[in-house]
């Protein structure tokens, strides 16, 4: 008796819904996280500057607190007091725990306003703290680039 087998051409062809699919996921996280981290620099802050300061990657849980000259404390774009301030920093802690806080504090910021900042972590039991600070070179580059624009009216 004999058996044939019948051979079939699997086809050659990639399917590009996955592909596709893939792109826009990809396209939509590199869009959202650059609206994140703009959102964050866009505060009218002017950072101190340090001989040592670096730049540091982000990551999953990290917040920045913004702390205004006039002792205003921004994030994410919504001023907030002190008792708002301890309600979020209480829900990173929950959901993000090891989660970093970063403080942009003013160069003109009260020392008193800062303290306060650095309780609230204390309480949330966030040991992950940091102060942001820029390099005098990226300080001058910012000053020149201020000076280049034109005043709006």
């Amino acid at each position: 008796m004999k058996i044939v087998r019948e051979m079939k051409e699997e086809s050659s062809f990639i399917q590009l819904t996955p592909l596709i699919d893939i792109l826009f996921l990809t396209l939509v996280f590199f869009m959202v996280t650059m609206a994140y981290e703009n959102l964050e620099s866009n505060v009218d802050i002017t950072l101190p500057t340090a001989n040592t300061a670096q730049q540091t990657e982000r990551s999953q849980g990290e917040i920045f607190v913004n702390l205004k000259s006039d002792g205003t404390i921004v994030v994410n774009e919504r001023q907030m007091n002190i008792a708002e301030l301890q309600e979020v920093l209480n829900r990173v802690s929950k959901y993000f725990p090891g989660g970093a806080i970063i403080i942009r504090g003013d160069q003109n910021a009260m020392l008193g306003r800062a303290v306060e900042v650095l309780d609230c972590c204390r309480k949330a039991d966030i040991q992950n703290v940091a102060f942001a600070a820029m390099t005098e070179e990226a300080a001058k580059q910012q000053r020149q680039t201020a000076a280049a624009a034109p005043a709006a009216l």
